[in-house]
């Protein structure tokens, strides 16, 4: 396997390339670089098949958000709505850079997130015909107005498969945003499956720090096979 690592300002870029000729390509968003535990995970539930794009190092809460929100989890939230700003970085240049270095183009894009990454890339299947196939573990559901937006606008591109999931405790938190969790993003499911979209909701034991890699690993093989 070798591994190439590209910087886009703060932003940290790895590929991680397993396979030769036109496989499917699978960009995941993390708050910190996790391409071998994710490796480690997709091994685990025997997911093969793909080549691996990781994406670290953003400005979380200010680069994923869809729009600007008041304070809702901590004093602390920077959510400023960067998320149109921060698109055509990933667009335009990392996957232009990215995909110069492979033998070939991939057969399809997959992107996946977890938490506010999670919620970027379903808002991302709304703005751009790049990827085909979606994937939000754990995702921010709860986003003031992210439903709302959902059922107002349609996919950008037909949508291959899109998986969703959630942690069985995520909404026992205190904070009544984010109790929302689970029924928003099974909302979310039920509009994408009223709109055609082959579409998997799977509720994860545990909140929402439980295991991270396996969710994402999860759901990769589902959409491999979607």
């Amino acid at each position: 396997m070798e591994v190439r690592e590209l910087w886009f300002e703060h932003r940290r870029v790895c590929l991680y390339q397993l396979e030769q000729g036109s496989v499917p390509l699978v960009y995941s968003i993390d708050y910190h670089e996790n391409g071998q535990l994710l490796l480690d995970a997709c091994r685990q539930v025997e997911c093969s098949g793909y080549n691996l794009v990781t994406i670290s190092g953003l400005l979380w809460n200010q680069e994923l958000s869809p729009w600007p929100v008041e304070t809702v989890v901590s004093r602390e939230d920077r959510f400023t709505g960067g998320a149109p700003q921060f698109l055509p970085v990933l667009t335009d240049e990392i996957v232009s850079q990215v995909e110069q270095l492979l033998d070939a183009q991939p057969s399809w894009r997959m992107l996946a997130g977890y938490s506010m990454a999670g919620l970027f890339t379903v808002w991302t299947a709304h703005r751009c015909d790049l990827f085909t196939r979606i994937l939000s573990a754990s995702g921010s559901m709860w986003y003031p107005g992210w439903l709302e937006y959902a059922r107002q606008h349609s996919p950008a591109v037909p949508l291959q498969g899109v998986y969703l999931s959630v942690g069985d405790k995520e909404s026992t938190s205190r904070n009544a945003v984010l109790q929302t969790v689970g029924e928003r993003t099974q909302a979310l499911a039920a509009l994408f499956a009223e709109r055609g979209v082959n579409v998997k909701f799977e509720l994860n034991p545990g909140n929402h720090f439980k295991n991270p890699p396996l969710r994402v690993a999860k759901g990769i093989k589902w959409l491999m096979d979607a």
